[in-house]
């Protein structure tokens, strides 16, 4: 295992904390950056063993050191999830893009993080996997893969917006926000034109299904006009697909 590769292992955790208080004071930015962590309930400063990632949620058993307000199991989830982005791609790169691999896992995240709370997804971000898609698509490919990542650009974002003023006309409301374009746009920078199918696929599914668990978590019935953020579902299947096209599993 190389410096790097340890790197990424050890401190995913903490860029995954990062990523969900970032995430949670989107779209004030110097919030994140100049306020120091503290109980959102008794507002008292954390201290540094307070913020161990993992660690610290289980030790202080779900709860504040200081007033025993529940902690959000949120910031736990993006610890994970961080780490085990970090894993998984350490697992299947052994060169310069397993790095690519993980920024694109975290950046993925964040996103989803983003849209779960907000309903929207940062166009920031968004630019940003569109250009840093572009740019891996030709270390990988050359000219014939960048051409390819193009036009899954546009055919990504042409599909979703072409969806959305058709629901807009039919039904006379939103059904499906441009940000998901502009993702679903950005997953074509990097998998390729082949792969724009499969991401819709994949990502109905996993929206799907995770319709179904929320509503029987939840005891809700879901109808018609019930709102969800697809941008997660998006952000996993990308993120898969990536993974499945570099495994050489011959999927892609």
């Amino acid at each position: 295992m190389s410096a790097t590769q340890l790197f990424l292992l050890i401190a995913s955790p903490f860029i995954g904390s990062f990523i969900s208080a970032s995430a949670n004071g989107w779209p004030i930015w110097g919030k994140t950056l100049r306020s120091r962590s503290h109980c959102s309930h008794c507002q008292k400063n954390l201290q540094a063993r307070d913020l161990i990632p993992v660690f610290s949620f289980f030790i202080l058993s779900g709860k504040c050191r200081f007033c025993s307000a529940p902690i959000g199991i949120n910031h736990l989830m993006a610890e994970l999830c961080a780490l085990l982005i970090a894993i998984i791609s350490v697992w299947v790169f052994s060169d310069t893009l397993v790095l690519a691999s993980v920024l694109l896992g975290w950046v993925l995240l964040f996103g989803a993080l983003v849209d779960l709370r907000t309903k929207l997804l940062p166009d920031g971000m968004n630019l940003i996997l569109v250009i840093s898609g572009l740019l891996v698509s030709f270390w990988q490919g050359g000219g014939q893969g960048l051409l390819s990542a193009a036009l899954a650009v546009i055919i990504g974002f042409g599909v979703f917006f072409l969806i959305s003023k058709i629901y807009l006309h039919l039904r006379g409301r939103e059904g499906l926000g441009l940000g998901d374009a502009k993702l679903l746009a950005a997953g074509g920078a990097w998998l390729g034109v082949m792969a724009i199918s499969w991401v819709i696929l994949l990502a109905c599914i996993i929206a799907l299904f995770s319709m179904i668990i929320t509503s029987v978590y939840s005891r809700k019935k879901l109808e018609a006009k019930t709102m969800i953020s697809f941008g997660p579902a998006l952000a996993m299947a990308i993120y898969l697909l990536w993974m499945l096209k570099n495994a050489n599993i011959g999927l892609l």
